[in-house]
């Protein structure tokens, strides 16, 4: 019998109060969503990010490394997942360092509302997905720079920053109309067909090129 993938949004739960971890499960499942325990932060980041869109439901406070902590070494290994966090206590001051390190939202376990949660990860969930499209757009884009030989490259660049031929000519030491053929080879292969287009190409080639 085939297997039926499960393309669900997967919810991860970091907490080490296991009737917290139980409960959110259930609240989650029942949703529609498919849920991951963790009962550390060590154990999610041994255990690595879910397949397809998620959420992390992050707790603030618990052995080994806290919730802050965790959303650092998130950020550091190149995690986007989009967090929650949860806390047992009213922690201002920690809420704000974990907004500003990029956290939708800051929740109380006490005063926690279902529907309010239901709402903040259906918002991770969508975010995930832009962030993942966004993800795959580029690495696309990455790919068609790749098909480029050096010269079309460096000419598609230069020209990208609104250069004429005839400076990129001067800059590179080639003729205009050797310009003009590596710019719409490049331009070719790329699919592009304007100016315009190419300049809004600039970011992704300063990008790829390290600049």
């Amino acid at each position: 019998m085939s297997s039926v993938q499960d393309d669900r949004a997967t919810i991860v739960i970091v907490d080490d109060d296991g009737p917290v971890q139980e409960s959110l499960q259930l609240l989650l499942e029942t949703a529609g969503y498919r849920t991951c325990r963790h009962r550390s932060g060590e154990e999610l980041l041994n255990h690595g990010p879910p397949d397809g869109p998620a959420c992390l439901l992050l707790d603030l406070n618990m052995p080994g490394m806290d919730g802050i902590e965790v959303q650092q070494k998130l950020d550091a290994s190149g995690w986007n997942v989009p967090i929650v966090f949860l806390t047992g206590h009213g922690d201002v001051p920690a809420a704000v360092k974990a907004l500003k390190g990029g956290a939708v939202d800051f929740l109380q376990k006490s005063e926690l509302e279902p529907a309010v949660l239901l709402e903040r990860i259906a918002q991770c969930v969508t975010e995930h997905e832009r962030r993942m499209a966004d993800q795959a757009a580029s690495a696309s884009e990455r790919e068609l720079l790749s098909q480029l030989t050096a010269r079309e490259l460096e000419v598609a660049h230069q020209a990208s920053a609104g250069l004429t031929n005839k400076v990129i000519g001067l800059e590179l030491g080639i003729s205009e109309r050797t310009v003009e053929i590596h710019r719409g080879r490049a331009m070719k292969k790329l699919g592009l067909r304007t100016a315009a287009d190419l300049a809004r190409m600039k970011t992704l080639f300063d990008g790829y090129l390290g600049g």
